[in-house]
């Protein structure tokens, strides 16, 4: 029981790491755009 206990913690913490790091792109791909727009304005 504790052995799987254990291995859905990991798999929650690469779930958790995997989408911080998708919602750390879209932030990122936000802000270069912002800034993208801001210097050369169309």
């Amino acid at each position: 029981m504790t052995r799987f206990h254990i291995h859905s913690a990991y798999y929650l913490a690469i779930l958790f790491t995997a989408s911080e790091t998708h919602v750390g792109i879209k932030i990122l791909k936000t802000l270069a755009i912002n800034l993208l727009t801001s210097i050369h304005p169309s």
